[in-house]
């Protein structure tokens, strides 16, 4: 998919949206009597285990699903927000939720500076902020809590 053309304009797109269609017609009871596929639907892996059987889904709607996530490049979007790529348009600017996420020792570069140390250091401040409220030590003072 080139960068100007919308995913809902895309072939996927418009094989997903007929196949919803379709699927709406029918019922979760009748998917889930397929025995087949509901343990198609099921998938362990590093120590997760996802059933997603019980959603108005066939292993054509995941199929579908692939395709688009395909057609919309998801992959190296991904790989763009973890590099620190500016993916944001409308702001010109990185992504960091994985920021948000990473640990201490994670480097997640953006504009060249790693981003992670300070993302830590206002997460310890709401840490050290929500401890001292939970543990009642702010007074009030003048209607003001410390």
């Amino acid at each position: 998919m080139t960068s100007t053309t919308l995913i809902c304009d895309t072939q996927p797109w418009k094989d997903l949206k007929a196949h919803v269609e379709d699927i709406k017609k029918t019922h979760l009871r009748d998917l889930m009597n397929n025995k087949e596929r509901c343990e198609q639907m099921m998938v362990e892996f590093d120590g997760m285990f996802l059933d997603y059987s019980r959603q108005c889904a066939t292993l054509d709607t995941m199929d579908k699903l692939y395709k688009l996530a395909e057609a919309a490049s998801l992959k190296q979007q991904i790989n763009r927000m973890y590099s620190g790529e500016h993916i944001n348009s409308t702001e010109d600017r990185s992504v960091l939720h994985v920021a948000l996420r990473a640990p201490r020792d994670t480097v997640i570069n953006s504009d060249g500076k790693n981003v992670v140390p300070d993302v830590w250091n206002v997460l310890d401040k709401i840490k050290d902020f929500s401890e001292k409220v939970r543990s009642g030590s702010w007074v009030l003072k003048g209607g003001i809590k410390y």
